[in-house]
């Protein structure tokens, strides 16, 4: 295979420097240059910023001008090859001043052999190369954070102006139901009456992707407090029971528990996994809420007794806009966020959540919290104060 040859802009004034570092560069075994010669600061300006070279040596004095002078003049014009410094034996703190103006690598004359001379120029290559790469992955990461900033910007400005009119249709399906009421006309008030649950339920939507934008953003809020575990959980099955008539919610167990926690987020997970076992599972006419403790977690699972989900899509139904297809999920409105959302909420909380289930005999979601973590995070916070003291 042939090795294609590596150019070499040489700025130097004299030429027997020019045809001794020719001849050097001729004897390195394994390896190709082609020389380029340029006599002057000016010329060798020109030609630098023309970036028609792989590497560019330059020999300090240059007549009136310097070599330094000649590396802060490229690297102002935006000059990004190697510049490798050639420098004499009395130049005292010459190579440390190429280095601060923006030479990748010096070497002195009287060291010009060979293996040296080769060595330094492919690592002054390969040295620019990967600060080109950090810089153009620096470059990216900024732009896609700009990009993502924006995107959620955008988000919140149409989540703001959609809610806006949704909040007046909600106030007006709820006077047309009241009117039509008082009025007798029960046709009307039912119609009424839907229209307001379609409105909660595309609240619902733009709620649920509001949220998944602020997670992924991590602007996602928690207050958090000390509250009883079990009453939320009772709080929620009680409303949840209120609008079915087919299936009953059966408790089962009680953690018995204060936890440190956000009440209206973990509301929120329970909610998700009931609604969720209501809507996959209609068919079926009891749905389990088991909760559990011990000394140093609460437990809850949600069973019902539905088409249950393959175990290949069991990994990927945590994951945003996952829906599983088929002819019965197909009818459940959504996005595919909420147990995203869920999860999300369950790790902050430093639980875990997953789901077990058998094609055609259910599923059961459960999730799990710490009791001590607000505790064990203050402890965390002390030894932080302890070690900056």
């Amino acid at each position: 295979m042939e090795i294609l040859p590596t150019k070499i802009l040489l700025v130097e004034d004299d030429e027997e420097d020019y045809i001794l570092l020719k001849k050097v560069l001729a004897k390195i075994p394994n390896a190709r240059y082609e020389l380029l010669w340029e006599t002057s600061y000016r010329s060798g300006l020109a030609c630098m910023l023309k970036g028609q070279h792989d590497l560019c040596l330059l020999d300090y004095w240059l007549g009136v001008q310097n070599g330094i002078d000649l590396i802060k003049a490229a690297r102002r014009r935006g000059y990004r090859l190697p510049i490798v410094l050639l420098t004499g034996a009395s130049t005292g703190e010459i190579d440390i001043q190429a280095l601060q103006a923006g030479a990748d690598d010096y070497i002195a004359k009287e060291e010009l052999q060979g293996v040296l001379l080769h060595r330094v120029i492919r690592y002054a290559i390969e040295r620019k190369k990967a600060e080109h790469e950090q810089e153009k992955l620096l470059s990216e990461r900024i732009a896609s954070k700009e990009l993502e900033k924006r995107r959620s910007e955008f988000i919140s400005m149409v989540v703001h102006e959609l809610k806006t009119p949704l909040t007046s249709l909600k106030g007006y399906a709820q006077l047309m139901h009241k009117r039509f009421a008082l009025a007798g006309d029960e046709q009307l008030a039912r119609l009424a009456e839907r229209m307001d649950m379609q409105v909660n339920k595309l609240n619902e939507l733009i709620s649920d992707f509001q949220d998944m934008t602020r997670i992924e953003a991590g602007r996602l809020q928690f207050r958090e407090s000390y509250f009883s575990f079990d009453e939320l959980v009772e709080e929620i099955v009680e409303d949840l029971q209120l609008t079915s008539q087919q299936q009953q919610l059966v408790r089962e167990g009680k953690a018995e528990k204060m936890i440190w926690g956000d009440r209206m987020r973990l509301g929120q997970v329970i909610t998700n996994l009931l609604t969720n076992a209501m809507k996959y599972a209609p068919a079926s006419n009891r749905i389990v809420v088991r909760t559990r403790a011990d000394a140093d977690t609460i437990t809850l699972h949600v069973q019902d007794f539905g088409p249950g989900i393959p175990a290949e899509l069991r990994t990927k139904i945590f994951d945003p806009f996952y829906r599983i297809e088929g002819t019965e999920m197909r009818a459940v409105p959504g996005l595919g966020l909420g147990l995203y959302i869920a999860a999300e909420i369950v790790k902050r909380h430093q639980g875990s959540i997953w789901v077990e289930s058998e094609d055609g005999q259910g599923a059961t979601f459960s999730f799990t919290l710490p009791l001590n973590r607000k505790q064990t995070m203050v402890s965390q916070e002390q030894v932080v104060e302890q070690q900056a003291r």
